[in-house]
């Protein structure tokens, strides 16, 4: 970026001011710009727009270079982060390992054992105890082929099977 000094430099040189002799020059450049007021504007625009693309060029350069620095950082900071938990592990491991070995032999153990169980147990034979089922000597109490009718329940003293049968008892007596 410039400064104001090299800003007002560039517009100067443009307009045709020699930067030397500031005094003399604005004199002359006042009567100038009256006559020349048209090219100036011109010659200005033109500068100032390419000023502008090349601060733009810059600016993209410079992110370009900031986006770079910054995946190379992220890089970075990524493998010291996986070598710190590396490392975290190996001295995890060079502290305290015994328990987890001591774990697993024990765990070993009982799976051994429960091996020996299922052999064992595949091994025996087992004799196949059937219940006896008590036995009535009493006999059948009714027929198995006769289809079991329910008993009517009488109505009265009179007897009959239904309502109807007592009504036409009690009509005809």
């Amino acid at each position: 970026m410039a400064n104001a000094k090299e800003t007002l430099e560039k517009i100067a040189k443009a307009i045709g001011i020699v930067t030397d002799n500031v005094a003399e020059t604005v004199k002359e450049t006042v009567e100038d710009v009256a006559e020349n007021v048209g090219e100036a504007v011109d010659n200005t625009v033109d500068a100032v727009e390419e000023t502008i693309e090349d601060a733009k060029e810059t600016i993209e350069d410079v992110i370009d270079d900031v986006k770079e620095v910054v995946s190379d950082v992220v890089e970075t900071v990524g493998e010291a982060i996986e070598d710190a938990g590396e490392t975290v592990k190996e001295v995890a491991e060079a502290i305290d390992p015994t328990p987890q070995i001591d774990r697993v032999k024990e765990l070993e153990s009982q799976i051994d054992e429960l091996k020996n169980i299922l052999k064992e147990a595949l091994e025996t034979k087992t004799e196949e105890v059937v219940p006896e089922l008590p036995v009535d000597d009493k006999g059948l109490t009714h027929s198995p082929e006769k289809a079991v009718e329910k008993k009517a329940v009488k109505i009265s003293k009179k007897g009959g099977k239904s309502i109807i049968d007592n009504v036409f008892k009690y009509i005809n007596n």
